[in-house]
This record gives structure tokens, sequence and C-alpha cells, in this order.
């Protein structure tokens, strides 16, 4: 007996060795690409937080600039400015007023409402070094509020400038303005992973201008205030704990962007818990999977072998148990049984088939006809007609001869020109027999006469015109067979003018047409269509059609439609 337990249960060791090593593997390349991904998108953090930052703080710095520059502009400008700290609002209007120029109104007011409308600053304090108070502005209080110049103090995002003096080059005085964090917020909100970033703008100075997501790690915000200007030795430190990355933007500020690698090193251990956890999910599903499998297996065919045992040891009444899920098992034990069910009847069948063999070969002895004595015999007629002077019935002899040769010959496919003959000699045959009742037409092309075709596709559809098409109460029955080439598409059609189909009649068939694959249709009233059908799909597949229509003569018009390799 053989120990198919001990087979399958080898099987399933190596697929199990093999599915676990195939799992594992592909659970350490995929930890890999990830982990690669997560450094990845850890840069692409950095990158993002000092690109934005950058472009949001230069800007901001830029349009303080053009503040201080317009207000500097002139010696005008410069005198209007020290007319509206000296000055009350009345005064400094009227002031505006008188020295301003016929082509242009200078109002300092103005010029800083349209300043903080376009750049969205939220104050602006201007001092000057010999005035003791200096005026803070705001979207609501565009006159101004004096505060004493030793409390100006600003808080938060805000740039400072200095107004200088063209003729001396000294300052004398100074803009600062304040911005709200709220645009660097919303645009570091929309960098990738900025959950896991922090931002810091620090002035050339040490002083930490913003901060983005400080309350992360709190360890770089202390570090930053406490030692504002150790440079590269306090990058290093932060390097400890952080991802680090900076840049200077224009105006001198230094942007950092940090990263906790704790938040990267735990993405990295998630990951590769992640795959771990996966791995040992689909490994001890498809272990259990492959041992019920192979258990079930092994019972089956233990049980097959012993019936098989059986059989061989002359117990021919023996039956295999044939298991109930549907599967190859089922299939072969099912096959046997059907075998063993035959080989019962072989021993007394092989005694009555030789008899009954013996009895046929004799019958076909008795039946066989040499077609030449046939063929022979149609010819004698034929010349015995020719000398008769009978040429019709000589003719009509050579036809059905021709007929008779090329049903009894072997041969699958012919020439068009060929199948075109045949029909011809089929349809001469009905015109004998009614003469004055009937008339036919055929158009070959000359470049389609060689083409290869199965043999019997026109005469089916002559012969379905002769059943159901002619009408022998008139005297103008006509039939037209055509083949013509347009492009690579070859076009064969067979028209009568008999009776026409209904549009339900038209529409049943050509869906047969269309439905029917490439086996013969029996048991059918348009056996003769469908077995064309049926003969030509086999020989062209997909590249040819067939379609029943009504035509304009009355009668009904058979197309094929074969189309050729370009």
């Amino acid at each position: 007996m053989i120990d198919n337990h001990y087979n399958l249960q080898k099987l399933m060791t190596f697929y199990i060795k093999v599915m676990v090593i195939t799992i594992t593997l592909f659970a350490i390349l995929m930890s890999a690409f990830r982990i690669v991904d997560i450094y990845v998108e850890k840069d692409q953090t950095l990158n993002e937080g000092i690109n934005r930052s950058s472009s949001i703080v230069e800007s901001q710095q830029n349009q303080v600039d053009n503040l201080t520059k317009n207000i500097n502009q002139s010696q005008d400008r410069v005198a209007n400015l020290e007319a509206f700290f000296r000055m009350d609002p009345e005064a400094y209007l009227d002031y505006s007023q008188s020295h301003s120029s016929s082509s242009y109104f200078y109002y300092l007011p103005n010029q800083v409402a349209d300043f903080l409308r376009n750049s969205k600053a939220t104050k602006v304090t201007l001092s000057l070094n010999q005035e003791s108070e200096s005026i803070s502005m705001n979207p609501q209080n565009l006159s101004g509020s004096r505060i004493s110049a030793k409390k100006v103090e600003s808080k938060g995002l805000y740039y400072g400038t200095s107004l200088i003096n063209d003729s001396t080059y000294q300052p004398y005085g100074s803009v600062i303005v304040n911005f709200s964090p709220e645009r660097l917020n919303a645009s570091l909100k929309q960098a990738h992973n900025s959950q896991g970033m922090q931002i810091f703008v620090v002035t050339s100075v040490g002083r930490i201008r913003y901060s983005y997501n400080s309350n992360l790690m709190p360890v770089a915000k202390r570090s930053l205030i406490n030692n504002p200007k150790q440079g590269k030795s306090l990058i290093h430190s932060l390097e400890n704990e952080y991802f680090v990355k900076t840049q200077k933007a224009d105006n001198q500020d230094d942007i950092v962007a940090l990263v906790p690698k704790f938040v990267v090193y735990r993405k990295i251990v998630l990951t590769i818990l992640f795959f771990i956890l996966l791995a040992a999910v689909v490994d001890t599903f498809l272990w259990w999977t492959l041992k019920y499998v192979f258990h079930n297996y092994t019972l089956h065919l233990e049980s097959m072998t012993k019936a098989m045992e059986k059989v061989s040891g002359g117990d021919l009444k023996t039956r295999i148990p044939v298991p109930s899920e549907e599967g190859e098992l089922n299939t072969l034990a099912t096959g046997i049984n059907d075998m063993l069910d035959a080989i019962d009847q072989y021993v007394l069948q092989i005694y009555q088939l030789e008899l009954a063999q013996k009895d046929a070969n004799m019958k076909a002895l008795q039946s066989q006809i040499n077609p030449h004595f046939l063929y022979n015999t149609l010819e004698y007629i034929r010349m015995y007609a020719i000398n008769e002077g009978q040429t019709e019935l000589a003719d009509v002899v050579f036809s059905f001869a021709s007929l008779l040769r090329n049903n009894i010959s072997q041969e699958s496919t012919v020439t068009l020109e060929k199948e075109f003959e045949f029909a011809e000699k089929y349809i001469y045959l009905y015109q004998m027999r009614f003469p004055d009742q009937l008339g036919y037409q055929f158009n070959l092309a000359d470049d389609l006469k060689d083409l290869s075709v199965p043999k019997f596709i026109v005469q089916p559809l002559v012969e379905n015109y002769f059943k159901h098409g002619i009408d022998l109460e008139r005297f103008d029955n006509a039939i037209h067979i055509k083949a013509r080439k347009k492009a690579n598409t070859v076009i064969i059609s067979v028209s009568d003018n008999g009776t026409p189909l209904s549009d339900e009649q038209l529409e049943k068939l050509n869906d047969k047409l269309s439905a029917q694959g490439s086996g013969l249709v029996k048991g059918d009233v348009s056996i003769g269509l469908m077995n064309v059908k049926a003969r030509m799909t086999g020989a062209f597949g997909n590249d040819f059609e067939m379609k029943v229509m009504n035509n304009n003569f009355g009668g009904v018009t058979v197309t094929m439609q074969i189309i050729l390799e370009g």
C-alpha cells in the first residue's frame, strides 16, 4: 500500500516552508520600502517647512521695507512724518493738505491704512529718536495712540526697520510692524506631515520671531531661548533629539525646521510590527487552510486506494466512496466507478460486438456500390441523350452528375469560383423544371475566384429560397448571387424577389445568427443558414459576419462578410 499520508505530509510541509519564507521576505521587503518612505517623508517635511516659512517671512519683511522706504522716500515725507508726531490730528490734516503737490495728496494715516489692508498686518508702530512718545496704529485706530517710547515693546511675529537720514546716513527713527501668525500657521498646516514638525524663525540677534508646534517637544524651544547665539554648537546639540534643517532667509533670519527623532522612529517600529503581525496572521491562516485541505485529501485518497486494492484482487463489485464536495477527487472517484460499471458489461458485450461486427461487415459488402459505376452509368445516359438529340436532358444529367460528384467528394474547402459553379448547376436543375418561371444571375469578382471557403456555403442559401421563397404562380421569380470586395472585406450576397420576412422573424433570425458559435445546429427550421454560419465562423472566426434582411425587390437578401487580413 502506498503511504499517501506520508507523501502528502511532505508536500504540505514543503509548501508551508515556501509560503513562510515568501511571506516573510515580502514583509521584510515592504518594511524596507516603507522605512525608506518614512525617511523621504521626513526630508520632505523639513524642506517644505523651511520653504513655506522662508517664503512668508521674506515676503513680510519686504512689505515692511517697502513701507519704510515709502515713509522715508523724500524730505517732504520726512517732514510730514515729523509733523504727524508734533501736531494733533486736525492740525496735521491741514498741514498735509497745504504741503501736498497739486497732483498727489500724501496723508500718512491713509498710507498706513493701505499698508495694513494689503499686507494683513495687525499693527504699525512709528518712533522718532527726538520724540519721547511713539505712535501705534492699527486698523481700528488709524490716527494712532501715543505711548511712551521707553514702553514700546512688541510680542509675537514682528519686523523692525530703521528710518535713515539720506543726508547724514544716521538713523533718526524706526518702524515696527506686527503680523498675525495665522498666515504662517495656515501655510504650515498644509505642509506634508505638519503635525510632526516644529518650525522656529530666529532673528540675527537670537530672538525667536515665530514658532510652530513648539509644544511638540519643548526641549528645542528652551535650547533656542537659553542659547540664542551658539550657532552650530546649538544645532549640534539639537541633533541629539531631532532631525534638523536650517536655512538663512534674505532678512538674515534663521529658519530652523525640526522633526523629533522619536516621531520617526516610532513610525518605523510601528511599520515593522505591522508587517510582522500581518505576515504572522497570513502564515497562520494559510498553514491552517493547507493542513485542513491536505488532511481531507489524505482521507479520501486512502479510502480510494483501499477500494482499488480490492478491485485489483478480483472483486469487481467494489465501488469507491465518492466525496460529497465537488472537485477533482469527486470526478476521479465517479469516473473510476463508471469504469468499473462498464467493466462488468464488457465480457458479455465483447462477444456480442464480435457477432454484430461480422453481421455489419456482411451487410456492408452487400450494399457497396462503386461510385465509378454510378458516374459511368450517368455518363452513358447523357451520351445517349445527345445521340437522340435531347440536349436539354443531357445537360440535366450532366448537372446532376456534377452535383453528385461534388457531394461525394471528401474535400472540405473549395474556391469561391467552384462554389458558384456548384450553386449554378443546382439552380439550373430547377430552371429546367420551371423554364418560364425562374431567372438567375451570378456576379463574381475576378480577384475573388481563388478565395478558399468551406464547401456548401452558397447552395444551402439557394435551397432556402426554393423551399420558402419561390412562388410558382409567378413568372418573374429571380435570384441574384454576387461576390465583391470592398477594401479588405469580402461581401457575398444571395438576393431574391420571393417572400419577405416579418420584422419579428428577421429579429429572431438575426439574433440566432449573432449568438451562434461554430457548432453545427440541428432540429431548426433555419438549419441551412445556421450551419453555413457555423462553418464560416469555424473557418474565419470573429472576422465573419452573417445577416438577413428584406430587400427592395420584395424578397430576402442574405449577406456574408469576411474581413481579410491586411
